[in-house]
């Protein structure tokens, strides 16, 4: 089982932050399995019962996700942020005209690892496939339980272990060092274990497996690039996402092994979901000691 951790030191978070800057304009064009897996998201609120009025929507791109959640609650407050300015300035001119009955929307730029808001801020906390580019994620998982009202439902989704696996080997057959051009990704069991650690009930997890084709392996890698997965956002990791040399190699290895009858290569990924509510903060949270509660004096005879 892969630890839920993406250590600090393979994330460049300002990097991240200019990658998808620049991205913005093309990003809706290749994110079409972004926006299915968004699509399954919020199909799992079909079979919940909450009604939120506050929602926010962690790492927004766009704004795809922000205007599913519109909507689905259309006199809800939603709140839209993005670590990128210009992809919070794309989700600001993409709303729809708003009716008087419905809800308001905020936007705002920041950290998932540091969220801008006050504890119990909102009822329903969402994010739609950012996980995967917080250094840190165990701290935006705390920080969505943190801004989580009583009552309130946390919901999100994030790429897993077998995203891109054929991509990983193909660089490795290459050289070993190359694995780390694509970023290590959680397994399902170990989410669970993540979301389990926080003051939460009733804990969801489940995964589904895409597989997607395309021409060539340099369709896949542009893609990749136009939805802002820069290798560069990797720390340690060159400019540009694979040289010349490197994807001429890559090429022929990937081709080799992945590639149909019809000539296109293929590319699995696999999107992991969880959902978890709201539970009070006690003492089961601390460092793992369950207390026996009394109330009154306790007494035992014969002791």
């Amino acid at each position: 089982m892969v630890a839920f951790t993406v250590k600090s030191s393979h994330i460049q978070i300002s990097q991240v932050k200019r990658s998808f800057s620049s991205a913005s304009d093309s990003y809706d064009e290749h994110a079409v399995l972004q926006r299915e897996i968004g699509d399954r998201l919020l199909g799992h609120l079909d079979f919940t019962k909450l009604e939120p009025k506050r929602i926010l929507d962690i790492g927004c791109g766009t704004g795809y996700f922000t205007r599913l959640l519109r909507g689905k609650y259309k006199k809800a407050d939603i709140t839209a942020l993005d670590l990128s300015e210009s992809m919070v300035t794309t989700t600001r001119k993409g709303h729809a005209r708003r009716l008087p009955w419905h809800g308001k929307h905020h936007h705002a730029t920041g950290n998932a690892a540091s969220l801008p808001f006050r504890s119990g801020s909102f009822d329903l906390v969402c994010s739609n496939l950012a996980m995967q580019w917080v250094p840190e994620p165990e701290l935006m998982l705390k920080e969505m339980r943190r801004v989580l009202a009583p009552g309130g439902l946390i919901l999100f989704s994030t790429f897993g272990r077998r995203t891109l696996i054929e991509l990983r080997q193909a660089l490795a057959e290459i050289d070993q060092n190359n694995a780390g051009h694509v970023l290590p990704f959680p397994d399902v069991m170990s989410l669970g274990d993540a979301v389990t650690k926080l003051a939460v009930e009733t804990p969801v997890t489940d995964a589904d497996l895409f597989t997607l084709t395309y021409p060539d392996t340099i369709s896949l890698v542009r893609e990749l690039k136009g939805l802002g997965a820069s290798a560069s956002a990797i720390r340690g990791r060159k400019s540009g996402l694979y040289g010349r040399a490197l994807i001429r190699q890559l090429d022929e290895k990937y081709r080799e092994k992945y590639a149909g009858q019809d000539g296109r290569v293929s590319a699995t990924f696999e999107a992991l979901y969880a959902q978890a509510w709201y539970k009070e903060e006690g003492f089961e949270h601390r460092d793992g000691i369950i207390p026996i509660r009394a109330d009154g004096d306790l007494n035992i005879n014969g002791i």
